[in-house]
């Protein structure tokens, strides 16, 4: 009888940070997000072992909100993580480049990190026990072979590919839940809307 498939942790790690590289990114820049521009933000591995990745983008609306997005991927779990966030700036700015020098870690502190929104997670209705059972999450699922994997992956690939062309329904879904805070561009708190 033939032993189950294995794989390993890295490989499941590089597996899931292909898919966020050559599909989920790429959705998001033809929806207008550009690498975050901030001192503290991440785009690829974030330590030296390769624990994971980490890959931060940003996008200004003409209503001066800044949306960041950021995609992530840790050893030794089957998810990708993807959190959104929505700002309104204090001041206007006339694009992205205006905040490279800005530390931006104030983003990712309380209470600002109170609006986070987990896709696939914090944006359903309902019981929680039926979106955890019934409906898809980025998450590679249950495999015993070489071709269940890539079966496994593909659905992955494809659910990540999808929801990244349509960003917009998970910014209309935040908008739903949240307010944006008020910061000015280093993400200080000006005034907590919620």
């Amino acid at each position: 009888m033939k032993d189950n498939f294995k794989i390993t942790e890295k490989e499941l790690l590089t597996a899931r940070n292909t898919i966020l590289k050559e599909y989920g990114i790429p959705e998001l820049e033809e929806n207008g997000y550009i690498k975050s521009p901030f001192k503290t933000s991440w785009f690829g591995e974030y330590d030296s072992n390769i624990r994971g990745y980490c890959y931060e983008l940003c996008k200004l609306t003409n209503e001066n909100h800044l949306h960041i997005i950021t995609l992530t991927v840790f050893r030794g779990e089957k998810r990708i993580k993807i959190d959104l966030n929505i700002f309104e700036l204090n001041e206007k700015i006339n694009s992205i480049s205006d905040l490279k020098e800005c530390d931006g870690i104030n983003f990712k502190m309380p209470p600002n990190d109170s609006t986070t929104m987990q896709l696939r997670s914090d944006d359903y209705k309902g019981p929680p026990l039926f979106y955890m059972l019934f409906l898809p999450e980025y998450k590679i699922g249950t495999y015993k072979t070489q071709s269940s994997f890539e079966k496994q992956l593909n659905k992955l690939r494809d659910l990540v590919k999808k929801d990244m062309a349509n960003i917009d329904f998970f910014v209309k879904r935040w908008h739903e839940i949240h307010k944006p805070n008020v910061t000015d561009k280093e993400g200080n708190v000006v005034k907590k809307v919620q």
